[in-house]
């Protein structure tokens, strides 16, 4: 039986209740109390974690009413966070508001055949966790990267692929203390054929023999996608480089 998008927030929401519950039933505080805190401030942060991924799910130019219903859970979430830890008696309160409408209204959106069909969507061309939330601007590029797949913008996404992997490696090399200067030309970077060569070549990125090879082939479609007046990028193309991608943005992270 398919579950709903929204059960692991609602379940993170149910487990931070809880916590909150014992904490005023026992006079402790969540902040600091041993056997609660860590507990307590994962279950916040899968809140935030599940409604940002409900929220990007459900564009509301594609589904107007969960939006609607995201948005007017959204000042609640925020306000827990704000709150969290130290105002237990309003935070129980923000939490059963935001179980009900979770429950309730957002619910009965989600069961819509409209929103059916997103939660069967397929997976998507990266899986999100590959880049950390910490580096915002990369994690949007790759947003960018599966919307455009998704949307069987295949130009598009190969050219954003391009994107990523050339902030990928300036970022890993400007991480390794003594390697920034070996991208750069008179002060700027240099072009992104020569960046593979670099990344590709330097013994520190660790890099494999996969996401070596699979560099030019970036180029190549990359360009394509984003300069070509005569040829077009197509689904198989990049169907066919999707282990090796995948595996270069890993890569290309780890070093950040």
């Amino acid at each position: 039986m398919p579950t709903s998008p929204s059960d692991d927030f609602n379940k993170h929401v149910s487990k931070l209740s809880e916590i909150v519950r014992k904490a005023r039933k026992h006079g402790f505080g969540i902040g600091s109390h041993p056997s609660y805190a860590a507990p307590a401030r994962a279950a916040l942060v899968g809140i935030r974690k599940n409604f940002l991924m409900l929220r990007r799910n459900f564009p509301p130019e594609r589904y107007s009413g969960v939006a609607i219903q995201l948005a007017s859970i959204e000042p609640l979430v925020n306000r827990l966070v704000e709150i969290f830890p130290s105002d237990v008696k309003d935070m129980a309160s923000l939490l059963s508001e935001l179980s009900l409408k979770s429950e309730t209204d957002l619910a009965a959106e989600l069961e819509l055949p409209q929103s059916q069909q997103a939660v069967a969507a397929e997976p998507p061309f990266l899986p999100e966790e590959i880049i950390e939330d910490r580096h915002g601007v990369l994690k949007r590029i790759l947003w960018e990267v599966n919307r455009c797949y998704d949307a069987a913008c295949y130009n598009a996404c190969a050219a954003m692929i391009r994107h990523l992997i050339e902030m990928l490696i300036v970022g890993a090399f400007e991480h390794h203390p003594g390697l920034a200067d070996k991208i750069k030309k008179n002060g700027e970077y240099i072009e992104f054929g020569a960046l593979i060569g670099k990344a590709a070549a330097e013994p520190s990125l660790k890099l494999g023999r996969e996401t070596k090879r699979v560099f030019p082939d970036l180029k190549y479609f990359g360009d394509v996608g984003a300069h070509s007046r005569k040829i077009l990028v197509r689904k198989p193309d990049l169907d066919r480089l999707h282990n090796q991608v995948r595996g270069a943005v890993e890569e290309l992270a780890r070093n950040l």
